[in-house]
């Protein structure tokens, strides 16, 4: 079972009806996923966003942050270290993502872990990612 990093715009696609929803849920649905401490405060405000938008009730947006907390037991979440801010110093655009994506999978082969891809709906951090060596996947649009 592979271990994918989940960056915050392909994490919102996991709790919010978006094009490429379906495609994140059949990725996460089963397998563990990690994510940044950076995507929690992210996805808050993302919610925020959207109620204060008029896209969601203040209920929905409350449900939906719950949701993912459910998720915790198969959340790994990378923290903000100072390990992560290093590896951030040598990664270009987004590097926060990108560097605890490498940390996330670096840490599940000493485990001897499968490794995945890292998850993004930002086509600027794929080519981030990739440059950094990972496996990007962007979400298919469902239309």
């Amino acid at each position: 079972m592979p271990l994918h990093y989940v960056d915050t715009s392909a994490l919102a696609k996991r709790y919010l009806l978006e094009p490429g929803t379906p495609w994140v849920n059949a990725l996460l649905v089963s397998e563990p996923f990690a994510i940044s401490h950076l995507a929690i405060v992210e996805l808050g405000s993302v919610l925020a966003r959207r109620t204060q938008e008029g896209a969601i009730s203040p209920d929905t947006r409350d449900a939906t942050f719950r949701t993912f907390l459910s998720d915790k037991e198969r959340l790994v979440v990378i923290e903000l270290s100072l390990e992560v801010v290093l590896e951030a110093a040598t990664i270009l655009l987004d590097a926060l993502h990108v560097a605890s994506a490498r940390l996330a999978f670096a840490r599940a082969r000493r485990q001897e872990m499968v490794t995945g891809a890292f998850v993004t709906a930002d086509q600027q951090l794929v080519n981030a990612a990739r440059w950094a060596g990972l496996t990007a996947l962007i979400p298919e649009d469902d239309a």
